[in-house]
């Protein structure tokens, strides 16, 4: 735990051993994925030509790229939308830190157990009340990102708490992962195979609670790290997360209505038996100019006895990870990463007042970079940068900022330390 929360122990000590409590307040009833309430996501960028996804989703070449795909919601489906300066906030650090030390609590009190208990029916008894309290927990937080996006989505929360309770759900998410690790660890040839086989179904469902822009804003609240540039866009059952690391570009997307619950897998054929072959053949449909160029994969693995195919691929930009519903035939869960320097991006200069402003942009929710300069000299100049009214950061003295871009409308302000101001205003999807 880092040195500078150790007044944390104390407090985590009288909680670990407490009930598990929401720390969401209600909102509407929870949305179900696949709910026929949502309106139409797309998957854009790439490709030259549009190919369908199904009857909700279509793919489109982002204005002046030619990089992978990407899953995003339509301009008609976003319900809210706001950049975020994730840093240290101690409600979100207590947050986290009580998942992860309730589970420790949990998996040791259960280990202690099984080794305490001998015969194997009592030993398969025991794994199956832990198992059945997992699928409990795993439906209580998917409960709770439901209502967390409800309030989100009806202006109840604002930016920077929403950002708190999804780190929070991350935390608490790969908190239940390490569970599962920990019973397999225990039971060891013991455990039977339709539990296993439970197990990866439920870490299935998991995998829509966590992700890396999520554990960088939960790092930054805990003050394991600097503070995270952030970006979160949602529809009534999806979730887009953006953030810059460094040198890098983040990007997480979910998208409940693209999840049947129920039907066929129709990537299982007499060609492709496991459906693995169907699954990769459709990647290579949703992301056609990142299977065209990868450097490594695609690698694809099925999940447990599910529909869901994870495949992932790296390409000259970064790496690419998707989920895919056989059901549905479509993406669900996409994560990326993309280096800063490699994306490719359109240029749209204005000047003012002598100076001179370039943004260099890519697509609704991708990296923006904006530069500063002197109109006569081409210097680079210190600015303050707001974007859509969120002051955003200073370019510096390089006159550099990268930063995130908006979804739909963008104006972009930069005002020199000597109150020069000049502005940009363009539309992204």
């Amino acid at each position: 735990m880092p040195s500078n929360r150790p007044f944390l122990l104390a407090v985590l000590a009288l909680l670990v051993a407490a009930p598990a409590t929401q720390a969401v307040a209600a909102g509407s009833l929870p949305v179900t994925p696949g709910s026929a309430t949502e309106r139409a996501p797309e998957l854009s960028g790439g490709s030259p030509t549009g190919v369908s996804v199904g009857a909700s989703a279509t793919t489109t070449l982002a204005p002046g790229t030619n990089t992978s795909s990407y899953l995003g919601l339509s301009d008609e489906a976003v319900e809210a939308a706001d950049h975020e300066q994730a840093g240290l906030n101690v409600g979100g650090a207590l947050q986290r830190d009580v998942a992860a030390l309730r589970a420790e609590y949990a998996s040791h009190t259960f280990e202690q157990r099984y080794g305490n208990t001998t015969g194997e029916r009592a030993r398969r008894a025991l794994l199956h009340e832990e198992v059945a309290r997992l699928a409990e927990r795993v439906q209580q937080l998917e409960l709770r990102r439901n209502r967390l996006i409800d309030d989100y989505n009806a202006g109840e929360i604002g930016t920077r708490e929403f950002l708190r309770e999804l780190a929070a759900l991350d935390a608490s998410a790969r908190a239940v992962d390490d569970r599962f690790t920990r019973i397999r660890n225990a039971a060891g040839l013991e455990l039977p195979s339709d539990l296993d086989t439970k197990m990866t179904n439920l870490e299935g469902d998991l995998l829509t609670l966590y992700g890396p822009v999520r554990e960088q804003v939960g790092g930054a609240m805990a003050g394991e790290r600097a503070p995270v540039p952030a970006y979160a866009v949602t529809s009534q059952t999806g979730i887009v997360l953006a953030s810059i690391d460094g040198s890098q570009f983040r990007r997480e997307a979910y998208l409940g209505q693209n999840r049947e619950q129920i039907g066929r897998n129709q990537f299982i054929t007499d060609d492709s038996p496991n459906g693995v072959g169907t699954a990769v053949r459709r990647m290579t449909e949703l992301y056609p100019w990142a299977s065209a160029n990868a450097r490594s994969g695609p690698d694809v693995q099925g999940i447990g006895n599910t529909s869901i195919y994870y495949v992932e691929l790296r390409h000259p930009h970064g790496s690419l990870g998707t989920y895919l519903d056989g059901r549905s035939e479509s993406s669900f869960r996409e994560f990326q990463t993309k280096s800063l320097e490699d994306v490719p991006r359109t240029a749209t200069t204005n000047t003012s007042e002598g100076v001179e402003l370039t943004v260099n942009r890519t697509h609704a929710t991708g990296p923006m970079q904006v530069l500063v300069t002197d109109e006569l000299t081409g210097e680079p100049l210190a600015a303050n940068v707001t974007v859509n009214g969120h002051r955003l950061g200073s370019t510096g003295a390089d006159g550099e900022l990268w930063t995130l871009t908006p979804k739909q409308a963008v104006r972009i302000e930069v005002t020199t330390a000597g109150g020069r101001t000049v502005d940009e205003r363009f539309f992204a999807r």
